[in-house]
């Protein structure tokens, strides 16, 4: 099973960028891929489950915080997590047996000089993980593969970010669960904000990174990508 997350900072359907990305995607042949800001036409043929639309800012046509897309059916199907969560930035489902959930966790402004504008630094970040906590805790049964995989607005380990905001983080992944991107660098030697982790039944290898930019140096996007192999032990 590959699995790939990727944060397409809202790719136009005919831009040059995209057509890169999904070179890059395609070449590793995902089963499962969590987009994070994208926009709901540009995605392949598949199943696709997604975010609510509502994540606090103007609506734009076709925009998604989160969505998850596999080759195969996907069951269970969650678009909301948990009540004290954000809107918009969770969705999750099962695909070939493994639960799924993706997450794009608030960035530290998040509705704080934008948007609603009624946030303190942090504090939708901290109501997410949370949420996050409670809703893995639900679903983390013993032998249940868990893979959570999306933008996590935290470099890990710990960087600049407060150690509450870490520590937040840390407790809504749980420490059964394994931060497989946890000190992995980006071309530009800087740790990532977007991550996968896996409940102790999984077991990821040939993690693979995928560039800001194209080899013709065009800026494919503000984040990397990553993605994994993954198999249930």
């Amino acid at each position: 099973m590959k699995c790939l997350t990727w944060n397409l900072e809202w790719a136009s359907p005919a831009s040059k960028r995209l057509a890169l990305m999904r070179e890059m995607i395609d070449e590793f042949d995902p089963d499962v891929i969590c987009y994070t800001e994208v926009i709901r036409s540009v995605l392949p043929d598949g199943h696709v489950i997604e975010a609510d639309a509502d994540y606090g800012y103007p609506p734009k046509e076709g925009r998604r915080k989160v969505i998850l897309w596999s080759k195969t059916p996907w069951t269970e199907f969650d678009p909301l997590g948990d009540t004290g969560m954000p809107t918009g930035r969770f969705v999750s489902g099962v695909a070939v047996g493994i639960r799924f959930v993706g997450v794009c966790i608030p960035w530290k402004d998040a509705h704080v000089n934008t948007g609603r504008k009624n946030r303190k630094p942090w504090e939708d970040h901290l109501s997410y993980c949370a949420g996050l906590e409670r809703v893995l805790h639900c679903r983390s049964a013993p032998g249940q593969p868990v893979c959570v995989l999306g933008d996590y607005n935290q470099r890990i380990p710990r960087a600049t970010q407060p150690q509450e905001v870490a520590d937040a983080l840390r407790n809504a992944i749980s420490s059964s669960f394994s931060i497989v991107t946890e000190g992995l660098k980006d071309g530009e030697d800087k740790d990532l904000i977007d991550h996968i982790s896996v409940s102790p039944c999984l077991h990821a290898r040939n993690l693979t990174i995928l560039p800001r930019f194209g080899a013709d140096r065009t800026r494919l996007s503000d984040h990397v990508g990553v993605a994994a192999c993954l198999e249930q032990l």
